[in-house]
């Protein structure tokens, strides 16, 4: 009896708007708060409209209390649900709910159907029969042009259940983004005539699957160095067959950024209140996400958190550009920095291009060809001359961007090599300079220095000029620069 009095209770406080957002007209979400000169405001317009509006609030925990006693019915209750469940749930319930109102999968423009969430996949298969893919021995498959792409949405079903793929264009017209929704994980092949591009695509629930936020980038530069002469890349989608272990699922929970999703690495940063937050997002905000009170001045950081990262399982930071390594936190580090899909801006000066760096070679090859070192070694004649000029060019070897600097001075020649590249610090490049006369039969100078980093001050080779010319040898000389790997860094004497 004292339950039905309860809900008899709740369907007159409904009735009134009593249990209304102030802001929304929506029933109220925990946890409330209770806004001066405005009432009760749900949790969701207090997120997104306090910081700009700095309302002086306090939390209405009292309502709170009642609220999760209490059975909801769902909004969606004038389309025909009957479900009432606790408010805690209502949410989860809402965003499954069979009888929302959805769009249709396919653009506006091309079809303005409004219906049932439970009818939708069926009007699809009814209305857009061309994009329902057919499985063939366990995978999916069609052909997209990058060069003259729309925004594609296919329907597959996996397991007896329902999955939802969408390509379409970013905003800059440099990539593509990704969406899958449904209930599996998926491997997405991009197929050219000999280059093939892999990524994998997360299943995200339907309210936020098709969130630009959640798109999974591809850059076209990426797109065109698969598809090489190719008109068309194929399309391949499947299964993934990957799970995570049940202790690292456990341990990602943890570390899920509140912002960006994205499982935090260290520095993981605490706010007044002890909520944890990535370094990134942290910078962007002045209020923590969760509990809405400032950050303190000073960074905390959560060292019992950070204590984890070495033991959850990373993707790679470039994995929208091709990379499909999964690696702890204690090596993902060391891989990213080696990692052969990492994106470069082109270092000539005025060149916009980026790419990871097969694409940055290739654009070399086109673009800039009288700039690109073919092999490890580079060769011309030095002579005097009554000027100075310095002249880049540039070697992609070993998986990494070497810059060569050389300086022509009016009686000697200077240089130094630089790496572009992020690359293991356990591997050791260096430089050999040799001088030899034209006809080779002497050689005057031979050599080596270990190549800069790319954030090393220039220094001139061995900090003095390379060779001043001396009377004996006035005709042409010839330069050579060579550029080696190895585990040590080797320097050689005069000759």
């Amino acid at each position: 009896m004292a339950n039905k009095n309860i809900q008899n209770f709740a369907k007159e406080m409904l009735n009134e708007n009593v249990f209304s957002c102030r802001v929304c007209k929506n029933l109220l979400a925990v946890p409330v708060m209770m806004v001066v000169n405005i009432g009760d405001v749900c949790h969701s317009c207090f997120q997104t409209k306090n910081e700009e509006n700095d309302w002086n609030s306090l939390p209405n925990t009292t309502l709170d209390t009642i609220l999760r006693k209490l059975l909801l019915p769902c909004k969606f209750q004038s389309e025909g649900c009957e479900t009432e469940v606790l408010c805690d749930v209502l949410k989860q319930h809402e965003n499954k709910c069979s009888y929302r109102l959805v769009d249709c999968l396919m653009p506006k423009e091309q079809c303005e159907w409004l219906g049932k969430s439970a009818d939708l996949f069926k009007h699809f298969e009814e209305e857009h029969e061309t994009h329902v893919l057919k499985e063939q021995c366990g995978e999916y498959s069609f052909e997209i042009d990058p060069r003259n792409f729309g925004t594609i949405t296919k329907l597959l079903t996996y397991n007896n259940k329902t999955h939802v793929l969408k390509i379409k264009k970013s905003d800059d017209d440099n990539s593509l983004l990704q969406f899958l929704k449904g209930e599996s994980n998926m491997v997405v092949e991009y197929t050219g005539k000999s280059n093939v591009f892999e990524t994998k695509l997360q299943a995200l629930s339907f309210d936020v699957a098709f969130d630009e936020r959640n798109g999974q980038k591809i850059q076209l530069s990426t797109l065109k160095e698969v598809m090489q002469e190719d008109e068309v890349v194929k399309v391949v989608i499947k299964p993934e067959k990957y799970e995570l272990k049940d202790v690292n699922y456990e341990i990602t929970k943890h570390l899920e950024c509140p912002v960006c999703k994205d499982i935090m690495r260290q520095p993981i940063l605490l706010c007044c209140s002890g909520h944890s937050n990535c370094q990134s997002c942290r910078n962007n905000l002045s209020r923590c996400p969760t509990c809405r009170k400032a950050f303190p001045v000073q960074n905390i950081r959560n060292f019992s958190l950070e204590a984890l990262t070495p033991f959850a399982e990373y993707e790679c930071v470039y994995s929208q550009f091709g990379c499909t390594s999964t690696l702890l936190g204690s090596e993902i580090d060391e891989h990213e920095d080696g990692c052969t899909y990492q994106t470069y801006e082109c270092p000539k000066n005025n060149c916009e291009f980026k790419g990871n760096f097969a694409a940055c070679r290739n654009h070399f090859k086109v673009q800039h060809t009288c700039d690109l070192v073919k092999g490890t070694v580079y060769e011309t004649s030095i002579f005097p001359i009554p000027f100075t000029y310095t002249r880049k060019l540039y070697f992609f070897e070993y998986g990494n961007i070497f810059e060569l600097s050389f300086t022509h001075h009016q009686n000697s020649c200077s240089c130094f090599v630089r790496i572009l590249t992020k690359y293991n610090k356990r591997d050791k490049y260096y430089f050999i300079v040799r001088l030899v006369s034209s006809d080779d039969a002497q050689c005057f100078i031979t050599k080596s220095e270990c190549c800069l980093d790319r954030n090393d001050n220039e220094t001139s080779f061995m900090n003095n000029n390379l060779l001043p010319y001396e009377d004996s040898f006035q005709n042409k000389i010839k330069f050579y620069c060579e550029i080696k790997k190895t585990t040590v860094c080797i320097n050689t004497n005069n000759e």
